[in-house]
């Protein structure tokens, strides 16, 4: 998270069988678990819309260019 970032707290219910299991890994807190899930929901839906284009672009660019411009 971005240090200037705006926060918005919220209220949120949700089934204990979903949290619980979470929570007892220890791994990660509540919030950070739910960030972690609203991040990973956002990257699907940005690759759902990327396999979307599939087949709809058309690159003029080899991988040899491309491996050339990275350079």
């Amino acid at each position: 998270m971005k240090n200037n970032e705006e926060i918005r707290k919220i209220t949120v219910n949700l089934p204990v069988s979903l949290i619980d299991p979470l929570l007892k890994s220890g791994d990660l807190s509540l919030t950070e678990t739910i960030k972690q899930a609203l991040k990973e929901y956002r990257n699907r839906q940005a690759w759902k819309a990327l396999s979307e284009l599939r087949g709809k672009v058309k690159f003029d660019l080899t991988y040899e260019q491309i491996k050339e411009d990275r350079e």
